[in-house]
């Protein structure tokens, strides 16, 4: 056996204990990726070595309260900071750079007091990036204002402009989390002048303060909204695409959902899981109309055929010569 790696091991184990409250021997096993017959002799190798490790029999394995390196002088700035920080390097598209990063992290972690690690938790069930979304992307300023009422469960306000408005039109939401989604940031939060919950495009909210006053209900986590909303709504949709012409997609295709491509020597196959209206899709797809056909759902197809006979219907009827 490798001692050096199995000593490298046991230490993020170790790191990896002291930056949570409770981890399960399940979680330990993914991570390190190996079985749990060697997570339970790495943990017995810390108790051995004098770590004081508790076992809370149907929660997981955590380090005795009290046992940790001097806690440092986060403020709920930097903590939310550190939050935003791992939900983007986790898009990164270099694996050096994500692999890294993590293990970085979790060593930061550990040094969080008790009531740090929760706010972190809690945290980071309020922001949702989708596979589309890369770290490179803006982040809108005003993202600690709305991500600090979710933490502390206050009211805000926010003068919001609609694309229909002219003048913005002040709003109290209780902020349930942000998500990133085909190029821009949103709000989910619950509308106290709708009485439910509704979307809101940051870059159009034109002022945000948070309120003295407390959440009137309490709020699933977003991914729950999130998962289930994108899991309901999406059109599975197969494309065959001249080989050719396939480039000419490429640029758009994301913002509708693109999931994978089986290339032949002829033509692409492109599959799609689309969150937007089918019409917007299939009006989209025109632009490739004549090297392209859509597979699944036939359906679209009719779509198809009525738009564009209703835009030859609009030519002819101007007096246009085809």
């Amino acid at each position: 056996m490798d001692i050096t790696k199995r000593f490298d091991r046991i230490l993020q184990l170790f790191f990896l204990l002291q930056s949570k409250s409770v981890v399960t021997a399940e979680e330990l096993q993914k991570r390190f990726e190996i079985s749990l017959r060697t997570i339970y002799r790495d943990l017995k190798a810390l108790e051995m070595a004098g770590i004081p490790i508790v076992n809370e029999p149907g929660s997981g394995y955590s380090i005795m309260e009290g046992f940790r390196l001097q806690p440092s002088r986060f403020s709920q700035e930097e903590i939310l900071s550190l939050m935003v920080a791992e939900k983007v390097m986790q898009k990164h598209e270099t694996e050096f750079v994500k692999k890294h990063f993590d293990a970085a992290l979790i060593k930061i972690k550990s040094s969080f007091q008790v009531h740090q690690k929760k706010d972190f938790l809690h945290l980071e069930d309020t922001v949702h990036l989708k596979n589309d979304f890369k770290s490179n992307d803006y982040l809108p300023n005003i993202i600690d204002v709305l991500l600090n009422s979710t933490l502390k469960k206050k009211i805000t306000r926010i003068d919001y402009l609609k694309s229909s408005d002219v003048y913005p039109v002040g709003r109290s939401v209780e902020p349930i989390g942000i998500f990133y989604e085909h190029g821009f940031w949103y709000l989910l939060a619950y509308c106290h002048l709708r009485k439910d919950y509704r979307n809101f495009r940051l870059d159009r909210i034109k002022k945000v303060f948070v309120l003295e006053e407390n959440f009137t209900i309490s709020h699933p986590p977003i991914h729950e909204f999130r998962d289930k909303g994108l899991s309901e709504n999406k059109t599975k949709i197969e494309l065959r695409v001249d080989r050719k012409y396939a480039h000419y997609l490429y640029w758009d295709r994301q913002i509708f959902g693109f999931r994978e491509e089986e290339i032949s020597d002829d033509f692409v196959l492109m599959y799609f899981d689309c969150s937007l209206s089918v019409v917007s899709f299939v009006r989209w797809f025109i632009k490739f109309v004549d090297v392209a056909e859509i597979i699944e759902p036939a359906h679209l197809n009719h779509e198809l055929v009525e738009i564009m006979e209703s835009g030859l219907k609009r030519i002819k009827n101007k007096g246009a010569i085809l």
